[in-house]
């Protein structure tokens, strides 16, 4: 008998996970309260890099990188672009030497070029640039994992996760369902499933919003942008990235008082937007500032850049920031633990 495995939580990681279970010749269900994709998930693109701070994040993302290449060679269409990643501030000279010692492509420059293309008048330097970085297309990642998993996708509401001796009993909206396996990736929905089976997630949460805006020159094509120096004011730093032909979208992160999560989404919404576009008139070039769109996701608070993981006997539930880059690699882990009946190991995050 096939070994089945409830996937709670269908964005990218969960989905990701369903999918290299069933390359594996096992059997998979995914429950999804919402839209698949439709959350933490959502929006036109990510951000794909090799740059970390840590070696085997920088090796873990490599690893992705090729899986990235095989699902383009399997969806027919390119899911991750060719635009590089360019990173400023003090944390380029570190992530430098971390890539150095995963033996990965890059370069380190002591000023920041004109020539690397940043919608910038000037910058402090140092600016190290990631050759494989590019932007990921979110949709196109969501309709070729949906096709591929097909009718394993459930809409339904998961609330309770029961161990038994050598089985799971998953109950949900539309009844109990007895499985060998679970993994947990459902966003801000894990923390009660994972206090279930004796599993304690972080539970600070921020909210955090990115803003789409137009690129004057709708030819323009910058690479992505990770920004660290703060240089328009103390305690913001951001990422940047071409979401679209002529589209230019930014994530400011801002300091924690400021996205609290007890400060309530409106209110926090709405400062994000004034700051966003105060930002894009006083410190950027080429770019218009209207808003033509909006991606907000309730955020981990604090967490830094990287998976983290915990199970306990056969129930797995993951978490983290950033982990779209990664879905790939994170879904091929936590299949083969799954089928090997193993704790997964991931890089430690940073």
């Amino acid at each position: 008998m096939q070994m089945r495995t409830a996937v709670i939580g269908a964005g990218v990681v969960g989905l990701s996970t369903a999918y290299a279970l069933l390359r594996h010749g096992s059997e998979a269900v995914v429950f999804e309260t919402g839209t698949p994709m439709g959350a933490r998930s959502a929006g036109s693109s990510r951000i794909f890099r090799l740059a970390h701070a840590d070696s085997g994040l920088v090796a873990y993302a490599a690893a992705a990188a090729g899986l990235w290449a095989d699902w383009t060679h399997r969806a027919g269409n390119r899911l991750v672009g060719q635009q590089t990643v360019v990173v400023t501030g003090p944390q380029a000279e570190d992530w430098a030497v971390a890539m150095t010692e995963a033996g990965v492509d890059h370069t380190l420059y002591d000023e920041v070029d004109p020539a690397l293309g940043l919608p910038v008048s000037s910058l402090p330097g140092p600016a190290l640039v990631d050759p494989a970085g590019g932007v990921i297309d979110a949709p196109a990642t969501g309709r070729f994992l949906r096709a591929a998993i097909g009718n394993r996708v459930r809409q339904e509401h998961i609330h309770r996760i029961e161990v038994h001796d050598d089985w799971v009993s998953v109950h949900g909206s539309g009844g109990v369902h007895e499985v060998d396996r679970v993994v947990v990736a459902a966003g801000r929905g894990s923390l009660e499933l994972a206090a279930q089976v004796d599993l304690y997630l972080p539970t600070e949460l921020a909210h955090h919003v990115r803003f789409t805006f137009r690129l004057k020159d709708s030819d323009a094509a910058p690479p992505c942008w990770l920004d660290g120096t703060q240089s328009w004011r103390s305690g913001i730093s951001s990422y940047q990235q071409l979401s679209a032909p002529g589209l230019w979208s930014i994530g400011l992160n801002l300091p924690p008082e400021v996205e609290e999560w007890e400060r309530g989404r409106d209110q926090v919404v709405e400062e994000s937007r004034e700051l966003v576009r105060s930002y894009v008139r006083e410190a950027l070039v080429g770019v218009a500032d209207e808003i033509v769109a909006e991606v907000y996701c309730d955020a981990p608070a604090a967490l830094g850049d990287g998976v983290h993981v915990a199970t306990t006997g056969p129930v797995t539930v993951v978490w983290g920031a950033n982990l779209f880059k990664h879905a790939p690699a994170i879904g091929q882990t936590l299949a083969n633990a799954a089928i090997s009946d193993l704790s997964p190991q991931l890089p430690h995050a940073e």
